[in-house]
Order: structure tokens, then C-alpha cells, then sequence
């Protein structure tokens, strides 16, 4: 009988496999995953009225669960399972799944902890996942794992606040009260930058400016380092970037603080012009809907606008954080927006401030999805705007964020450290 797999210092990938650095890394993509009173727990009973019509989802994440969906769906969260499983592992045959918090790593191929153990060690890993579990809902569980990941800071994103319902029923003001009370619950579990470790993007919806503004200001008093930009238009049928918002984004601008652009929102408002449901949640969503609303289309439009509705040129300060987006779309984007710059197409509001690629190379950083080629970015923008992203916790990230070195192999140390670190601590300055 063989030998069971030796697990490594980490007990998550086998020790012959396991990744190792002699510094600590800048991770730009993990996540929380919050508690079902995150987006109440501050609101008064009469805005909660407000916010939401009876059965309406209080928030849409990307871990929405029903107790009625079968066990594979509770594994891998709202995602389903080729045949054969991930990396050729089948959760459905692993005992200990519980909730509807997925398995780190369930979703991955090249880097699945799974593939290389035996039944009983891949049980005791789900053993080991269940017991970080406070790690993904608290800021000090999170730092003490982080401490044995060798991360030393990491960007949690937030996906889904609770406030598109009061939004599409026009009631503004619900809309923000909901938006303020989920950033209370923000800032008292996890805090905006804590320890100057967990930097957690702001989420502030972009529709009426001056409430906007407000809690801009109210999350720097706290501490922010970054807000939290969807992609997209604005809830108010504008672009985020119309002069309509200047007063916003100057304050962002004069504060030094990063924009950051992750996956997520409510793209699917526009699928209506399609025929499809506007209000469709992620769990929902069909071929069309996915391809359309969660990816590549949103983020280009989004940057698309960045530089043609004139935000890179009318406020030289602001850089952007872009995750989970992925890279294969960049090349094109790209040459499609210096190509408009070489048909003198001109910006909406204002000048651009150089050619669009190479103003992208200077205010940019970006997170290929990982088990990406990370070499097809670099051919497009060069190492130095490329920062690495796990995407952990979720069941589509790295279960641990250094193994994601493996996937740099080719490249050499210093660019490596700069992918793994030097550009997300240049870009956070």
C-alpha cells in the first residue's frame, strides 16, 4: 500500500509541491464572506421596511444558498461541477462538507490540493478548511492565518451590499442608509485597513453625488485605503466618471486613495434590453447572462470609460486596482483604445493624458485569474503592473496563496518578486 502524501508546513499542498519565499507577499485578491445580519444590523426597522419587499435577497453574493440545493452545490457555493469534479476530484464523495461556505481551491485544476491525495487525506483536508472557517469571517482569525500563509497584506473584496433593491424602486435614500450600515459592519468586524494588513475596498454606490461624498469622507476618517468602484454605469444612468461626480472623485484624488475594481455587481440591470430578467441573481444566471454580465464585457466598458469619459485625464492621482477580471481581454482592449486615440477620437469630458496603453502601464495594476499564463500579460503590459491575486477563500482561488509561485516557474526572481510583492506595495505607496 503506498504511502500517504506528506502534507507540507502549510497542511495544505504535499510537501514536495509546496511553495516557498524568503519574503512576505502582497496578495491583491481575498474575501470575506459576511454574516446574514451584515447589511441589518444597523439599520432601523423602518429602513429595513424600505430597503426590501417582502422575499426579496437582502444581499446578492456570490455564496447565496439555498438549504434545498444538493450537496454539490453547497461545496462549490453557487458554482456547478464539471463531470469527473475539479482536477478530477468529486467533493460529492468527500465526507464533512457543511454550510455554504465552499471549499478553497474546489474549483481549480492545475493547482487542486485535492488530486494528489487519497480519499482519507482529502477528508482531513476538508477537515482542516472547516476549521479556518472564523479565518473568513473575523479580522484577527484572518491575521493569525495570513501570518502562516506568509501573506502580509491582502486587498478582501466585498461582493453585494444589499442596497440594489431600494435603488430600483427609486427610494435613494434606503438605498444609502443600507450602503452605510453594511460599512459599519465592515468597519467593526474587519476595519478599512487594519494593521495596515487587511485592506478592505469601500463600496459606495455611485447615484446621488452629494451622499456619495459623504460617506467617501466618513470612510477616510476611518482609515480607508481604497474604494470600491462596480463596473459599470452608475445606478443614475451616467457614467462613474460624467463631471456630475467630479466632487467625488476629486476627493479620491486628493487623498491618494486606490480604486479598486473587482468582479461582481449588477450588470445584469441591463440584460432587459435582451429579454432577460433585470434583477437576476448570479445563481440564476443563464449562458448568455454569465458570458454578458460576469467578466470581461463590464470591465471593459469600465476602463474603456476610465479613459474616454476622461477620469485618468482630469485627475492625475487616481490609480486603479483591477481584480479578478482576468487578462485574456487586455490585449485586445488596448489596442482598441489606442486605436481610437489614432482616429482622433477624442474623450467625452476632458484629454487623455498619453496613449491609452501606456497611461495604462503608469495608474494600472492587474490580477491574472490564477492557473492564467501569466506571459501573456507580461507580452502585453510588462511585469511591472502585474500583481498576483488568490482570490482565497473562494472555491475558484488558491487554498494557499504562495502556491501560486508554481505558476511563475519560468520567470526570474526579480520578476517574481515583483509580481508576488514590489508592484502591489508600489502601487499602495
Amino acid at each position: 500500500m503506498a504511502d500517504t502524501p506528506q502534507l507540507g508546513s502549510r497542511g495544505i499542498y504535499v510537501a514536495d509541491v509546496e511553495q516557498s519565499l524568503p519574503y512576505g507577499i502582497f496578495d491583491a485578491d481575498h474575501h470575506l464572506y459576511a454574516p446574514s445580519d451584515a447589511v441589518t444590523r444597523y439599520l432601523s426597522a423602518e429602513m429595513i421596511e424600505r430597503a426590501w419587499l417582502p422575499g426579496e435577497p437582502r444581499m446578492l453574493t456570490e455564496e447565496e444558498h439555498d438549504e434545498e440545493e444538493d450537496h454539490e452545490r453547497r461545496t462549490l457555493g453557487v458554482h456547478s461541477a464539471p463531470e469527473g469534479g475539479h482536477g478530477g476530484v468529486d467533493l460529492s464523495e468527500i465526507s464533512g462538507m457543511a454550510g455554504n461556505i465552499p471549499i478553497p481551491g474546489a474549483m481549480l485544476n492545475k493547482l487542486n490540493p485535492m488530486k494528489d491525495l487519497d480519499q482519507l487525506s482529502r477528508e482531513q483536508l476538508v477537515e482542516r478548511y472547516n476549521a479556518m472557517r472564523p479565518a473568513f469571517e473575523k479580522k484577527d482569525p484572518r491575521l493569525s492565518l495570513m501570518d502562516l500563509q506568509n501573506v502580509e497584506v491582502a486587498v478582501l473584496h466585498t461582493v453585494g451590499t444589499g442596497w440594489e433593491s431600494a435603488f430600483r424602486r427609486g427610494d435613494i435614500e434606503a438605498g444609502y442608509a443600507v450602503n452605510r450600515a453594511y460599512n459599519d459592519w465592515l468597519w467593526e468586524d474587519w476595519g478599512y485597513a487594519h494593521e495596515n494588513r487587511i485592506l478592505v475596498p469601500v463600496p459606495i454606490p455611485l447615484l446621488d453625488v452629494d451622499l456619495a461624498v459623504a460617506e467617501l469622507r466618513r470612510s477616510l476618517e476611518r482609515g480607508a485605503k481604497f474604494v470600491d468602484l462596480q463596473p459599470g454605469p452608475a445606478w443614475n444612468g451616467r457614467s462613474p466618471f460624467d463631471p456630475y461626480f467630479d466632487p467625488f472623485w476629486n476627493l479620491v484624488n486628493e487623498s491618494n486613495t486606490r480604486v479598486a475594481v473587482h468582479l461582481g455587481g449588477t450588470y445584469a440591470r441591463h440584460g432587459g434590453e435582451w429579454g432577460e430578467k433585470p434583477d437576476a441573481r448570479y445563481v440564476e444566471f443563464n449562458g448568455f447572462q454569465w458570458v454578458s454580465y460576469w467578466g470581461d464585457r463590464p470591465m471593459m466598458d469600465t476602463l474603456t470609460a476610465m479613459f474616454y469619459h476622461g477620469m485618468f485625464g482630469r485627475f492625475p492621482n487616481i490609480k486603479v486596482l483591477i481584480a479578478e477580471f482576468g487578462t485574456v481581454w487586455l490585449p485586445y482592449l488596448l489596442r482598441k483604445l489606442d486605436h481610437a486615440m489614432l482616429l482622433g477620437r477624442k474623450p467625452k469630458w476632458g484629454t487623455l493624458p498619453g496613449r491609452p496603453s501606456s497611461v495604462f502601464k503608469e495608474r494600472c495594476v492587474i490580477a491574472p485569474f490564477p492557473e492564467e499564463d501569466i506571459n501573456r500579460g507580461i507580452a502585453t503590459v510588462g511585469a511591472d503592473c502585474l500583481v498576483f491575486g488568490s482570490d482565497f477563500p473562494h472555491s475558484e482561488g488558491v487554498p494557499d496563496p504562495m502556491q501560486y509561485v508554481t505558476l511563475l516557474k519560468d520567470l526570474d526572481d526579480t520578476t517574481i518578486r515583483k509580481i508576488m510583492r514590489d508592484n502591489l506595495v508600489r502601487f499602495i505607496g
